[in-house]
C-alpha cells in the first residue's frame, strides 16, 4: 500500500502525495471540483501560523487534464464575516476530475454589501462541487473594509482539514531539500473537456522569456575591504611629452656660499696706450668787423680757453700757454688769415720748425706737430713770422689745442 507523508513535494498543500519505493512523489489525478459554497460572513481574526513541516522530495509532474469550458459566473453574494480558522485536517486523496458541465449564462453582479466586522475564522468546510458559472452581474459599490482582528497565538499543527478561506499569509518556513524528479508518465488520450480541475503541480520551467526592462538602480552598498595589491604590471610605453607647464615662482635666494681660495695671478697684460691726463684748448675772438691785425714778429693773444691736468696751464687773455711737465706733446693750430701770412710755433721763443707754417691769401694757415719737452717750464706761442702785420678775419679766427701724450 501507499504510505501518506506530509513532506512538501513542491506541490500545493491540498494535493495528495504518495510515497513510492523509490521515495519519489506522485500526484494523483484531481477529482471534480465541487460547487463553491456561499461566502461566509466577514473575515475573522487570522490564527497563528503553524510550524512548517519539512519539505519532502519533489514528485514527477503529472499530465495536465483537458481544460473544461468556463462556467458562467454566479452573482456575488455579500461578503459575510470570516469565521475563525479551524485546525487543518489531514489531506484526503484527490479524486478523479469529472467532466465539466456546460457554462451557464453570466448572471448580473449584485450590489456589494457593506463589509462587516471581521469575526474569528471558522472551520473550513469541505469543498463542494463547482456549480455552473452565472452571468456576470454589474459591479456593485465596494463596501467599507472592516477592522482586522488581532492575531491569535500559534497553536500546534493539527491534521489538515478541508481547505477553508485563505487567511493572512504566515511567516515563510525553511525550504526543504528538493527531491529528485520522477520519470514522466505516458500521455493519456485526450478526454472530453471537463470542468476546470484544481491546479496541478507546477510543471517544469519553460524557456527563459525575454529579458525585462532594467529595474531602478538600488542604493550603493558599503565599500568592501581593499583587495591585496596585485603584482606590478610591465612598464607601459612612454607617452608623448605634454606641453610645458607655466614657470613656477622664483624660489628664495640661497645662502651665500663660502669664499673660495684665491686663484693664481694671471699673466701681466700688454701695456695699453697712456690716457690723456693733461690738455689745453684756447682760441682768439675779434668781436669787431672787418680785419683783425696781428703786428709783425708778435705772438697772437688768445682771448678764451682752458686747461686740464697739471702738465699744462693757461689764464686768458694771454699769448702764452705754459708746459709744466717733461713729456711728449701734440700741438694743433689754425689761423684764419685774409692775405698771405707765415706763423711759427715757438717754445721759449725758439721755433720748433726750421721754416714757418705758411698760408696763402684767404688762408687758413694750419699746422700739427709733436714735440718732446725735456726742460720745464716752457712757454708755447704762435708768432707772426713776418715783420709786417698779419691780417686776420674777425670773430673766432685762431684756435690751438695742446695734448700731453706721454
Amino acid at each position: 500500500m501507499f504510505e501518506k507523508f506530509k513532506d512538501n513535494c513542491g506541490c500545493d498543500q491540498n494535493i495528495q502525495k504518495f510515497k513510492r519505493p523509490n521515495n519519489r512523489c506522485v500526484v494523483c489525478p484531481t477529482g471534480a471540483t465541487g460547487p463553491t459554497g456561499p461566502t461566509g460572513p466577514g473575515t475573522g481574526a487570522t490564527g497563528a501560523t503553524g510550524a512548517t513541516g519539512p519539505t519532502g522530495p519533489t514528485g514527477p509532474t503529472g499530465p495536465s487534464g483537458a481544460t473544461g469550458a468556463t462556467g458562467a459566473t454566479g452573482a456575488t453574494a455579500a461578503t459575510g464575516p470570516t469565521g475563525p480558522t479551524g485546525p487543518s485536517g489531514a489531506t484526503g486523496a484527490t479524486g478523479p476530475t469529472g467532466p465539466s458541465g456546460p457554462s451557464g449564462a453570466t448572471g448580473a453582479t449584485g450590489a456589494a454589501g457593506a463589509t462587516g466586522a471581521t469575526g474569528a475564522t471558522g472551520a473550513t468546510g469541505a469543498t463542494g462541487a463547482t456549480g455552473a458559472t452565472g452571468a456576470t452581474g454589474a459591479t456593485g459599490a465596494t463596501g467599507a473594509t472592516g477592522p482586522t482582528g488581532p492575531t491569535g497565538p500559534s497553536g500546534a499543527t493539527g491534521p489538515t482539514g478541508p481547505t477553508g478561506p485563505s487567511g493572512a499569509t504566515g511567516a515563510t518556513g525553511a525550504t526543504g531539500a528538493t527531491g529528485a524528479t520522477g520519470p514522466t508518465g505516458p500521455t493519456g488520450a485526450t478526454g472530453a473537456t471537463g470542468a476546470t480541475g484544481a491546479t496541478g503541480p507546477t510543471g517544469p520551467s519553460g524557456a527563459t522569456g525575454a529579458t525585462g526592462a532594467t529595474g531602478a538602480t538600488g542604493p550603493t552598498g558599503p565599500t568592501g575591504p581593499s583587495g591585496a595589491t596585485g603584482a606590478t604590471g610591465a612598464t607601459g610605453a612612454t607617452g608623448a611629452t605634454g606641453p610645458t607647464g607655466p614657470t613656477g615662482a622664483t624660489g628664495a635666494t640661497g645662502a651665500t656660499g663660502a669664499t673660495g681660495p684665491t686663484g693664481p695671478s694671471g699673466a701681466t697684460g700688454a701695456t695699453g696706450p697712456e690716457r690723456i691726463v693733461s690738455y689745453a684748448s684756447v682760441w682768439r675772438i675779434d668781436p669787431g668787423t672787418g680785419t683783425d691785425t696781428v703786428p709783425g714778429n708778435t705772438a697772437i693773444v688768445f682771448t678764451n680757453g682752458f686747461a686740464g691736468g697739471t702738465a699744462i696751464s693757461f689764464t686768458p687773455p694771454s699769448d702764452t700757454i705754459t708746459i709744466n711737465e717733461i713729456g711728449v706733446y701734440e700741438i694743433d693750430f689754425v689761423v684764419h688769415n685774409q692775405g698771405n701770412a707765415d706763423f711759427n710755433v715757438t717754445l721759449n721763443g725758439v721755433p720748433v720748425t726750421s721754416q714757418p707754417f705758411t698760408g696763402d691769401g684767404g688762408g687758413p694757415t694750419s699746422g700739427q706737430i709733436i714735440v718732446n719737452v725735456t726742460t720745464v717750464p716752457v712757454a708755447l706761442q704762435i708768432v707772426n713770422a713776418n715783420a709786417t702785420p698779419a691780417l686776420l678775419h674777425n670773430d673766432t679766427n685762431t684756435t690751438l689745442v695742446i695734448t700731453k701724450l706721454a
